[in-house]
């Protein structure tokens, strides 16, 4: 869903939630902050959890053409 989102696949408000990191120094250039948050049933909700395991992608997944290359390169990556 995350790919979804970010590629304007999907009609949902991201601008609020998905917010480049900007510099990366670890990781890939397509990294978004995590919302901070001390109330668990926000930090486990979607957007938090879903920008973080965005996060720990490799680049080549994250930058995939399409839908469905990014489910293959997923299948590949955790098969």
């Amino acid at each position: 869903m995350m790919y979804r989102i970010i590629n304007n696949l999907v009609d949902i408000n991201d601008k609020s939630v998905l917010i480049p990191a900007g510099v990366h120094t670890k990781g890939h250039a397509y990294c978004y902050i995590v919302p901070l948050t001390t109330v668990n049933a926000y930090q486990f909700s979607f957007f938090p959890t879903g920008i973080r395991l965005w996060n720990r992608l490799p680049e080549q997944v994250v930058t995939s053409t399409s839908i469905d290359v990014f489910k293959d390169m997923m299948g590949e990556l955790y098969k």
